[in-house]
């Protein structure tokens, strides 16, 4: 299973710049992150993806069938949570679940084994007969994602899936996903590095409508490696930001002051030199000027 994303460029009517511009991806089994900052085009990228809109210009190819010749072909083998999941408020959870299995031509006798194993992998047993209406936001988002994989799709694409998940909903969330990505791929964008970091072995990263990195974390991690610095300001002190430049955080405690940043060679002796996570990682390509493909 893979998907092939070669020089694939989209353009809004109303917009000047590109959305996508020059895209070029190769993914394969297991947990993919697609990282980047909001109107980077990583939505658009998986509306594409999910053949919810045309390719432009370039292709894409998912398991070797092209997405726009053999776009049914493809459809049957994908799972799809859009960043916005719109509900018929009216169901009830499982009625939601046995439409979406029909639309997916889920068997007839494996459709109810499907539901309820999902309601109860995603904690849904006490409301499969409330109506959707009646749900909480964090109930709602659990069944957008449980839709998403009826019909044991080959490629899971979710926008946003965390979004609105409390922590214990957010560690379910993980464990499943982990537990499904076995023989299938599973593209998650979210803003929650750690989610990534904790899921995926392989990322993206997105800048304005460009793939500044492609590849995995471990890559990117020892690019950085050697240039992320802590420096410690009494309490009272003010930060000079001017002095740091590319700063990542600047966190204050009981007596100090610290300034977590970038830099490729210490001016300082008294900067603690420590070890890059993936969101200093993520920052390094972002300050960058060109991305990095490895």
């Amino acid at each position: 299973m893979n998907v092939e994303i070669k020089n694939v460029s989209h353009k809004y009517l109303k917009n000047k710049n590109k959305s996508l511009d020059n895209v070029n991806m190769s993914i394969t089994k297991g947990i993919f992150g697609l990282i980047g900052e909001n109107g980077a085009g990583k939505t658009t990228l998986l509306k594409t993806l999910a053949t919810v809109m045309p390719v432009q210009d370039g292709a894409i190819s998912i398991d070797g069938y092209d997405i726009t010749k053999d776009i049914e072909k493809v459809r049957r083998h994908i799972g799809y949570l859009p960043q916005k999941f719109d509900f018929f408020e009216s169901l009830t959870v499982y009625e939601m679940l046995d439409y979406i299995a029909l639309l997916k031509n889920v068997k007839a006798e494996e459709r109810e084994h499907e539901i309820t194993l999902l309601i109860q992998q995603f904690n849904l047993q006490d409301k499969i007969n409330s109506k959707i209406k009646s749900l909480s936001g964090g109930m709602k988002q659990r069944l957008a994602i449980a839709q998403s994989l009826l019909g044991n799709p080959k490629l899971v694409i979710l926008d946003e899936p965390t979004v609105g998940l409390d922590p214990n909903e957010r560690l379910r969330f993980r464990n499943i996903i982990n537990e499904k990505s076995g023989e299938r791929i599973i593209i998650i964008s979210t803003h929650i590095i750690s989610d990534i970091a904790m899921l995926c072995n392989n990322i993206g990263i997105m800048k304005k409508g460009k793939v500044v990195y492609c590849g995995s974390i471990d890559n990117l991690l020892e690019l950085v490696e050697g240039k992320i610095y802590v420096d410690k300001l009494n309490i009272h002190d003010e930060v000079d930001r001017t002095k740091y430049k590319k700063i990542i955080s600047i966190l204050r405690k009981k007596n100090v002051v610290e300034v977590r940043f970038i830099l490729d060679t210490p001016l300082d002796a008294t900067y603690e030199q420590v070890t890059p996570t993936l969101e200093d990682a993520y920052f390094y390509i972002m300050f960058l000027d060109e991305g990095v493909q490895l």
